[in-house]
């Protein structure tokens, strides 16, 4: 039951307060979730935070190791570059393109990919017969294969490297939420709403959408995963984020050949990569078993 019994009082929740309490006893989501807003707040602030320019050479710091390594000063904590650009400082400017790249792809996925979904699962006929067909055939073809395709159409950017990507994982997406609408047509609530003349909007506002958030929260997760590691691939292969502007991707395969005599500036853009989508993993993982016993 949706109760909550604290002073003694019985208190009717809403099925959001009630997954949020369950959200809440679990520690490990409740620190990654507080994490992740943190670095949404450091790519929203990534121009006021640093302390040196990603861009300012300082000919007499060369390649100046970590503070805490031998040699490392504390003015630069994370150590140079071989121009002498403040590591630390391009490590926050590529995460912002990296970052918030795969965080604006995800919002647009959700946007579009619900559209699509839902009017594909609602609608009969040659017009989904072909959309279910299409979409069939797009998922054979690999995501990152798709973005390449499409990158080498519209050109070596950042601005098409996020195009190429928000149409190689549209289609999966897209194949996500109608199969999870389509399994929530033959329901008995569903069939009543239809009975009772709701319409399709209302059908998916009340019936539909409410019952399919675990699955609706794996596929933001899983688009959002696949976003940062296709946005860091194309950067790594040249097709993304063109000099002078930055992208972790970018920044492991400019000091690819500083690899023996500063690993630190390879180590740490992929490092923070792994930390990110393991961070967000814990978050959503956290919130999709909430959901789940909160459904029970």
């Amino acid at each position: 039951m949706l109760i909550n019994n604290e002073f003694n009082e019985e208190k009717i929740q809403s099925p959001l307060q009630y997954i949020w309490a369950l959200f809440k006893k679990n520690n490990f989501a409740v620190f990654a979730m507080w994490v992740s807003i943190l670095l949404v707040v450091i790519v929203l602030l990534a121009d006021v935070i640093v302390l040196h320019s990603p861009f300012v050479q300082y000919p007499e710091h060369l390649l100046l190791p970590p503070y805490w390594i031998e040699g490392g000063t504390t003015e630069h904590i994370f150590g140079t570059d071989d121009l002498g650009r403040d590591a630390l400082a391009r490590l926050i400017k590529g995460f912002q393109y990296t970052f918030g790249g795969a965080l604006l792809i995800t919002c647009l996925i959700s946007l579009i990919g619900a559209v699509i979904g839902a009017t594909a699962a609602l609608t009969k006929g040659i017009k989904a017969s072909i959309l279910h067909h299409l979409l069939d055939a797009l998922l054979t073809i690999p995501t990152l294969l798709i973005a390449l395709i499409l990158i080498v159409l519209f050109g070596t950017s950042y601005q098409n490297c996020l195009i190429a990507v928000s149409l190689s994982l549209l289609p999966q997406f897209v194949r996500g939420i109608y199969l999870a609408i389509v399994s929530q047509l033959s329901k008995q609530h569903i069939i009543a709403l239809r009975l009772d003349g709701a319409t399709n909007i209302r059908l998916l506002r009340f019936g539909i959408f409410p019952n399919i958030l675990e699955p609706l929260v794996t596929l933001i997760n899983q688009i959002f995963t696949m976003a940062i590691l296709e946005i860091a691939t194309l950067g790594f292969l040249g097709f993304g984020t063109q000099s002078p502007d930055i992208e972790l991707g970018r920044l492991i395969a400019d000091n690819i050949e500083l690899s023996f005599l500063s690993p630190w500036l390879i180590i740490l853009p992929g490092l923070l990569i792994f930390l990110t989508i393991m961070i967000v993993n814990i978050f959503t993982e956290g919130l999709r078993h909430a959901i789940i016993q909160g459904e029970d």
